[in-house]
């Protein structure tokens, strides 16, 4: 049920991209994201804290974000339109109590993309926030010719 849900929000997140451009996903998006997922929680756990669960809503900030990003081939953490991941959230309808956002672009496989975050000290330390315990994943591709993944994962803690 959990991957259904995770898969119906990656689909219906990868038309929300600020503006009206279009955004690729992986056809693996569902398998990155669970990779991905599963990484974390292992730096999580050796590191003794609590997995992250999915949060829909930090889902569809992330994936919009990936969008955008991927459409500038960026790996910026302002959207095209100025908006900040305090904005972004406010736009889901996140409350949040604590936030973070690692962004990326070009790791092929989450394995990767999660042992280069974990080697830097700023990305690291948003993986290991211990206020946060739930996240949202997005994954989009940049048109061809340079056709990179771009990832956004967005921490959190509710209100």
């Amino acid at each position: 049920m959990l991957l259904r849900l995770t898969v119906a929000a990656v689909a219906a997140s990868a038309f929300l991209c600020v503006g009206a451009q279009a955004c690729t996903t992986p056809g693996n998006a569902a398998e990155l994201q669970n990779e991905v997922l599963a990484h974390l929680n292992a730096e999580r756990k050796a590191n003794g804290l609590s997995p992250f669960k999915l949060s829909a809503k930090l889902d569809k900030a992330a994936q919009g974000h990936a969008c955008d990003n991927a459409a500038r081939r960026s790996i910026s953490h302002d959207s095209s339109d100025g908006g900040t991941l305090k904005t972004r959230l406010k736009r889901v309808g996140y409350k949040y109590r604590a936030a973070a956002e690692n962004t990326g672009r070009g790791f092929g496989t989450g394995a990767r993309a999660v042992e280069w975050w974990m080697n830097s000290p700023k990305h690291r330390s948003n993986i290991l926030l211990g206020k946060a315990k739930e996240i949202g994943i997005g994954i989009a591709v940049s048109d061809a010719p340079d056709s990179k993944l771009h990832w956004v994962l967005n921490f959190g803690a509710s209100r």
